[in-house]
């Protein structure tokens, strides 16, 4: 079971995110979470997936007011 867990980790990242959105309605969400890809997923494909998540739940269109990603290490 160690082997696997070791496997699944070196080929993929977790990330932190914050995230603030405002609907066409002008509710505002603001949200953090855990973000798990797959390894080389770069900046701008993280926003898109998440983004893509916040659409699904608020409609489109959204705006995004604030984005930050970072690896979820110290």
């Amino acid at each position: 079971m160690s082997t696997q867990t070791t496997a699944l980790t070196s080929r993929s990242t977790e990330f932190h995110y914050i995230t603030t959105v405002q609907t066409r309605d002008g509710v505002l969400n603001t949200r953090d979470g855990l973000l798990t890809v797959p390894t080389g997923f770069t900046r701008a494909e993280c926003f898109t997936h998440l983004l893509g998540q916040l659409k699904a739940e608020y409609g489109s269109p959204i705006s995004v007011l604030y984005f930050a990603l970072e690896p979820n290490q110290l």
